[in-house]
C-alpha cells in the first residue's frame, strides 16, 4: 500500500512540475532538458519500483510531446538533436 502511495505521489509531483513550468514557452532545448531530467531519474533510481515509476513518467512525457507536436516533425527532430546533447550526462556517462 505504501509503495503504491509513494508511486502515485511521485507521478503526481512530476506531472505538477511539468504542468507549471514554461507555460506556452517550450523550446526544443527546454523539452530536451526535461526529458534528460526524467532520464537521469531512471538511471539514478535505487529501487526497482523507483526505476519503473521514473520510466513511466518519462514515457508519459514522451507520449505527451509526440502527441502535442505530431504535426511538427521538424520540431521533433530538433528536440531529438537537443536530447543527444544531454543524454550521455543524464545517464552518468
Amino acid at each position: 500500500m505504501q509503495k503504491m502511495l509513494s508511486r502515485f505521489i511521485l507521478v503526481l509531483a512530476t506531472l505538477f512540475i511539468l504542468s507549471c513550468g514554461n507555460k506556452g514557452k517550450e523550446s526544443a532545448a527546454s523539452i530536451a532538458q526535461e526529458w534528460c531530467n526524467l532520464n537521469a531519474k531512471v538511471h539514478k533510481a535505487e529501487s526497482d519500483m523507483a526505476k519503473e515509476t521514473a520510466k513511466e513518467a518519462r514515457k508519459k512525457f514522451e507520449d505527451n510531446m509526440n502527441e502535442k507536436y505530431k504535426d511538427r516533425q521538424d520540431f521533433l527532430k530538433e528536440i531529438g538533436n537537443e536530447v543527444e546533447k544531454c543524454e550521455a550526462a543524464s545517464e552518468g556517462r
